[in-house]
């Protein structure tokens, strides 16, 4: 679903413009992002967890040239859906 999907979808179901909700959504964006960097960890009801996750450098080896090189650490963000995602998502249409 493109992003213009989800903003026509909840626009029709919630009676707002799509203007607000477009607004709505990149303010949400905004604070999630915001607060995934602040605590890593971000905790949503029926849609699931999101969690800052911690990768170390290490060392990595170019299988063309053999040439050893730097991984730099780096962090990701996991997504850990919430049983009722995985349910719903699971069960025939």
């Amino acid at each position: 679903m493109a992003p213009q999907d989800i903003v026509n979808s909840l626009s029709e179901s919630s009676g707002l413009s799509r203007q607000t909700v477009s607004e709505v959504l990149n303010a949400l964006g905004a604070v999630l992002a915001d607060e995934l960097a602040e605590k890593g960890v971000l905790r949503l009801d029926q849609i699931g967890e999101f969690v800052v996750d911690h990768r170390s450098g290490r060392r990595g080896v170019n299988t063309e040239t053999k040439e050893i090189f730097v991984i730099p650490p780096q962090d990701y963000v996991l997504y850990l859906p919430a049983l009722e995602c995985v349910e719903r998502c699971n069960t025939p249409p």
